[in-house]
């Protein structure tokens, strides 16, 4: 390559313009002939171009980058470089390998002084962890991300960090606040012009509806994201509104299963050529799950088989996608009457759910208990040897000094001394005593405190033998409850307003439930949640969560009707089996997981405004024991048709 072509193709690549197919060909074709500094630019910019294009091809890439650069001791390229490849590795569907690439990323960033690119890992992390349905850290990343781009007014990165809590609040139930935050990286997006990220705004907008069971709507900006890449043409994100269509569709009706497959099929086929294993398999699942709808059952199976096989020989390691599998897999069999292989696949669901449970209960290692216990302990150590080390001082000196006085001199100091000493050593043992009580007084402050944030038992167990085991309890009734259109109401209020109405309202659900034997187990926002049966038993567990729900809604009516502010909940209660334990390590909380609590909080988000919808299973517990109305079935994700009831109050 002559001179002139080669300056013209160095500063295309190191002015970050956008490189076309022929230049890049031709850089490849050229990078055995560039110097080790020249290359490892090369190499990076080619790993970057590849990422969502060809996954393999900038892993490929990047990986001789990073050999490269063990050498020039450049950490900022190095971190850099694993960024690419973390974003390769999550376009191939290996999220855990990405988590771990971007993870080591931000190690050497927060080494230096570049907030921007910290900002850019925190969102990389956010993104792995909710593919990896740790949607707690997902948030937690993402907060972290949103608050470096506002004060850099990076809007294009603060526009991609609202997307992803958007998503992150979303999986976790919090429609109102997803919709928030999508809906404010939406006005972002939108004054910027790129149309690729408004599609994946109005796609995501759409998914949040789609949960809210608003099909309607959803399918409204559907549609708009697809118009939008088919123009640009964006294969990936095209794939991915094309399976949120057969969602809609087979969701909406029966008649509509034929429409479902459809759009998952183009979906399948485009996922294939891109070549991102996890929504290969995520799509063959749907098809599998529409085709037993439609009574296809050898095509469904063929489906189910071929995503699990392809998950496996692919290294596939989202748990969820394997749960999600044996439920349809059980589902099919359940349809051909098989009820043998129906209940081995639901085994293998509740197994694989399970260890999703147990995953994050290995967390719990260690515990502010044993810190506070070794630190009182030392402090009395240290008192003892204090007054110990002054008493003996001073009786040296006093025999000093008195060791020149004669036989009588000698015998009335000895007895002074004696006196003294025992004076003293009174004083140190009321001073020893006073310390004891004050110790004292502080451990019932930590124990009092501990039993605010945990039951008794596990904070007994704690105590004892500074550590608690995870429990599972097969009769408890979950209630959870959302303040309707807390976002708006908490923009009109200033901060310690609306602190103050969220600590009396609280502090009010609190008394109820506590006084009809239930445990509050945590508040997130406005979200209420807590239980009944757990983890003392309770046979009365669901009559007691039922009428502590009638209270509360009774409350709040009365409530609004002598302050200027109004609040309204939807409730929701649903009863069944729960994991309880300890999970954290400095700030650690007691908390509730399993298929209970999310179908409860499905029940809240199908509730209405002051309304308490409950789940069949918890009103054949109370059945004639309040005063009802039956809802009929509805729609559940990931449940299916539920059947509901109004508990009238």
């Amino acid at each position: 390559m002559n001179i002139l072509k080669s300056s013209f193709l160095f500063i295309c690549l190191f002015s970050n313009i956008l490189l076309a197919d022929d230049t890049i060909s031709n850089l490849e074709k050229q990078l055995p002939f560039l110097s080790d500094d020249k290359k490892i630019e090369a190499l990076k910019d080619l790993a970057k171009y590849y990422a969502k294009t060809s996954p393999k091809k900038s892993i490929e890439y990047g990986d001789q980058a990073l050999v490269l650069v063990e050498n020039s001791s450049d950490d900022k390229a190095t971190a850099t470089i694993l960024t690419y490849l973390g974003e390769a590795h999550q376009h191939l569907g290996d999220y855990e390998k990405a988590l771990e690439l971007h993870f080591k990323s931000l190690q050497i960033r927060q080494k230096q002084t570049d907030k921007g690119e910290m900002a850019e890992s925190f969102t990389n992390i956010c993104i792995a962890q909710w593919r990896l349905s740790d949607y707690d850290k997902a948030l937690e990343y993402c907060g972290k991300s949103s608050k470096i781009y506002e004060e850099l007014g990076d809007q294009p990165g603060l526009a991609k960090a609202w997307h992803n809590l958007g998503i992150a609040y979303d999986w976790l139930g919090y429609h109102d606040k997803a919709l928030t935050f999508l809906q404010k990286a939406l006005a972002i997006r939108e004054k910027l012009g790129n149309q690729e990220d408004i599609a994946d705004s109005l796609t995501n907008i759409g998914i949040v509806y789609h949960f809210s069971n608003d099909l309607e709507k959803a399918l409204e900006y559907y549609l708009k994201s697809l118009d939008i890449l088919e123009k640009v043409g964006d294969d990936r994100g095209l794939a991915k509104v094309l399976n949120n269509l057969g969602f809609v569709y087979k969701d909406r009706d029966s008649k509509d299963y034929e429409k479902a497959v459809e759009y998952y099929l183009s979906s399948l086929k485009m996922w294939q050529k891109i070549g991102d294993n996890f929504e290969v398999v995520n799509v063959s699942n749907n098809l599998g799950q529409a085709y037993t709808r439609l009574r296809k059952y050898e095509i469904a199976y063929f489906y189910l088989s071929s995503a699990l096989r392809f998950a496996e020989e692919k290294g596939v390691k989202t748990k969820e996608f394997f749960r999600e599998n044996y439920e349809f897999f059980s589902d099919l069999y359940e349809a051909q009457r098989d009820y043998q292989k129906a209940l081995e696949f639901i085994k293998k669901s509740a197994a694989m759910k399970d260890s999703i449970f147990r995953e994050m209960l290995e967390k719990v290692t260690d515990f502010q208990t044993k810190y506070e216990t070794e630190k009182k302990q030392r402090q009395i150590e240290k008192l003892e040897r204090e007054s110990d080390f002054k008493e003996l001082e001073l009786a040296r000196q006093k025999l000093q000094r008195n060791s020149l006085l004669g036989g009588f001199a000698l015998v009335l100091m000895l007895m002074f001394v004696l006196y003294h000493l025992y004076r003293m050593s009174k004083k140190a043992n009321l001073r020893l005593r006073e310390a004891h009580r004050v110790i004292r007084l502080e451990k019932d402050k930590s124990d009092k405190l501990l039993l605010n944030i945990l039951p008794y038992r596990v904070a007994h167990d704690l105590k004892e033998k500074q550590c608690t085991t995870p429990e599972s309890f097969e009769n408890v009734t979950v209630y959870f409850s959302d303040i309707v259109g807390f976002t708006q109401l908490s923009a009109q209020l200033e901060p310690k307003a609306l602190i103050d109405e969220l600590n009396e309202i609280f502090t009010a659900f609190d008394n109820i439930v506590e006084k009809h034997q239930c445990e509050r187990i945590k508040t997130i926002g406005d979200a209420y949640l807590c239980v009944c049966g757990m983890p003392d038993g309770n046979p009365n567990h669901a009559e007691n969560m039922v009428q502590s729900a009638i209270e509360i809604i009774t409350y709040l009516r009365h409530r609004n009707q002598l302050k200027s502010v109004k609040w309204e909940i939807r409730v929701g209660i649903h009863t069944g089996r729960v994991v309880g334990g300890v999970v954290g390590v400095k700030k650690y909380i007691y908390d509730v997981f399993g298929d209970t609590i999310n179908t409860a909080s499905r029940m809240e988000s199908l509730s209405e405004p002051m309304k308490i919808n409950m789940s069949e299973v918890t009103y054949e517990l109370v059945k004639g024991k309040f005063e009802v109305v039956e809802r009929g079935t509805l729609p559940v994700k990931g449940k299916g048709e539920m059947k509901m009831f109004f508990v009238e109050c």
